[in-house]
């Protein structure tokens, strides 16, 4: 857990820091700069929110002041490519930072990047390599839809495979594919990029993500050919079956970017919410549980952005399981939480729609029994197109431990339904939930 003293102390060796391409200075400063920042990343993992106003004023000014650095920086980083290295690997740091502490990033962070790279693409750079294709790349795919536990493998994933991030000038034809056009007037955050052939006027970048896209696709296709024991071993903190979950994600928001890409509303009003696996399970079971009030401000069919004033923010992190009922519609939309950003008024988070109606279900791996038999209860969500075009199982992590399963649901009070269930892909894994699409098997085991 870091405090305010520390996050200071941080602050100071930054002020210190004066950019440039000196082998000592490299040695002295910069590195046991990097270091620091580094050791406050990984105690940041810890952080409960709402965080203490003292602490958001710290990590604010220490933003400013890595903002600062990088302005100053910025002319060395363009002339020399020693001290372009350095510069891309403080704005790496600096992101993760504000991102783990959702703490905005300071005005000019983008356009500062932006500059850089354009600069470089004017000098006949033909690609960018190392930490700020790093950061390119995650920020392209907006890091805030995972956990720390997911960010630090997705980090890891990218450096492995020291992503080659190629240039296109302002104008010229590029080929279709992950394609990101990134325009150079300053956005809040990197909403504006988007994934598409580049028509808009300049000044404007165009980078191709083709190579690491083509890496993700065969990595996938290596995980899902693995056998289902080995797909559920967890390994740096997440399966195989999570990282094919996570790849998948990186490729949709690298395609279309991390903005909805169904239509989407401006929207006032408030909403019951549901957070949790448990109070989720008891409502769908009829029992008792807790509904908290919270307020909608954005709307489309894949999900809602919310706003939570209430001080209990420690309920939610990425990947949370909660269920939302708005503007007086009947029905109960099963969610995930993907981001979550600090606002003035309260908490901001973008949840994403899993299924529509919930059905309670109990799962066994063995033949299906009676009511009554000892069973993991799981929700099961229908197919509701265009949100969803194949049925879901929702369970808690570690759950499935086979291919096939037993499933006993109740379409009707007191009648059992009883059908053998295979997954045919793995949708999602989370700290507490996992989300697998299945079919029900028209030829039962025995």
């Amino acid at each position: 857990m870091i405090d305010e003293q520390q996050v200071e102390e941080l602050r100071a060796q930054m002020a210190r820091v004066v950019i440039r391409d000196d082998p000592a200075w490299m040695a002295e400063e910069a590195r046991p700069l990097l270091a620091s920042i580094d050791e406050t990343l990984q105690q940041a993992g810890d952080l409960a929110f709402p965080l203490p106003s003292d602490l958001v004023v710290a990590l604010q000014r220490v933003l400013s002041t890595a903002m600062d650095r990088l302005e100053n920086g910025v002319e060395e980083a363009r002339r020399n490519p020693r001290v372009a290295n350095i510069f891309a690997a403080f704005a790496l740091r600096t992101y993760l930072l504000a991102l783990v502490s959702r703490v905005g990033l300071p005005a000019g962070f983008w356009r500062t990047l932006t500059g850089l790279c354009l600069s470089l693409l004017h000098e006949g750079n033909a690609a960018i390599r190392g930490e700020l294709a790093w950061l390119l790349a995650l920020a392209a795919a907006d890091p805030r839809f995972m956990d720390a536990r997911e960010l630090l493998w997705a980090l890891r994933w990218v450096q492995s495979n020291d992503p080659v991030i190629v240039l296109h000038r302002p104008g010229e034809a590029e080929e279709d594919g992950f394609v990101m056009s990134l325009q150079l007037d300053e956005p809040p955050e990197p909403k504006a990029w988007f994934f598409k052939r580049a028509d808009s006027p300049e000044p404007s970048l165009s980078f191709s993500l083709e190579e690491l896209a083509k890496r993700a696709e065969e990595e996938i296709r290596q995980l899902d050919g693995i056998d289902w024991t080995m797909r559920r071993r967890v390994e740096g903190g997440v399966t195989a079956d999570g990282r094919v979950a996570l790849l998948r994600e990186l490729l949709d928001r690298w395609r279309y970017g991390w903005q909805q890409r169904l239509p989407r509303k401006p929207f006032d009003a408030m909403a019951e919410l549901l957070v949790g696996w448990e109070d989720v399970l008891r409502q769908r079971m009829g029992l008792p549980t807790h509904i908290r009030p919270v307020r909608v401000t954005d709307v489309s069919i894949s999900g809602y952005e919310l706003r939570w004033t209430d001080r209990e923010q420690a309920l939610f992190f990425p990947g949370q399981v909660v269920a939302i009922r708005a503007g007086g519609d009947l029905r109960w939309i099963l969610a995930l939480v993907r981001w979550l950003r600090q606002h003035p008024h309260g908490l901001q988070m973008g949840i994403q729609a899993v299924g529509f109606e919930p059905e309670v279900v109990a799962l066994s791996h063995g033949k299906p029994a009676p009511p009554g038999f000892p069973a993991q209860m799981a929700l099961a969500v229908r197919k509701t197109p265009p949100l969803r075009v194949q049925p879901a199982l929702i369970c808690p992590t570690g759950t499935i431990a086979g291919s096939r399963l037993a499933m006993a649901s109740e379409p009707a009070v007191g009648q059992w339904l009883l059908s053998q269930v295979r997954f045919i892909r793995f949708e999602a894994q989370t700290r507490c939930v996992e989300v697998l699409q299945y079919e029900v098997d028209p030829f039962p085991e025995d």
